[in-house]
């Protein structure tokens, strides 16, 4: 029979191993549909075109954003960089939120779930992040 500490200490583990794996997922979502919307970006599938049509900064701005999707995206997964990554595609969902609701006339939801989920990734992952912005600066 297990001693009452050995049974605190597995207790105690667990939720931090549910967390863990529960962040993966997020991740590994996010990082699958930050996929595919960039690369449908990057195809010109129709209905981008005319989304970016309808926010009038140009086609330009499509490629851009399909850019940091992708960036994110890779980023994500990557536990370095996983914070860096989320943050950089919540940047890109609050423009997306902003834009459905201001200028496209949509519920904005999908745009919403995508920040939430990206954002929780931030929050989790937060640790990481002054040692990923630091590595982007040029060493003196």
């Amino acid at each position: 029979m297990s001693s009452p500490s050995t049974l605190t200490a597995a207790r105690a583990q667990s939720p931090s191993k549910a967390r863990e794996r529960t962040l993966w997922a997020l991740q590994i979502i996010a990082a699958l549909f930050f996929l595919a919307a960039s690369a449908s970006k990057f195809a010109g599938a129709e209905y981008n075109v005319q989304v970016f049509d309808k926010v009038g900064i140009g086609q330009w701005f499509r490629y851009f954003t399909a850019v940091m999707e992708l960036t994110g995206a890779l980023l994500i997964v990557v536990p370095r960089w996983a914070a860096l990554g989320g943050l950089v595609l919540s940047v890109v969902m609050v423009g997306a939120l902003f834009a459905d609701l201001a200028l496209l006339g949509g519920t904005g939801i999908p745009a919403l779930v995508a920040l939430i989920i990206t954002s929780t990734v931030v929050w989790f992952r937060r640790s990481t992040l002054p040692a990923a912005l630091r590595s982007l600066l040029p060493s003196a």
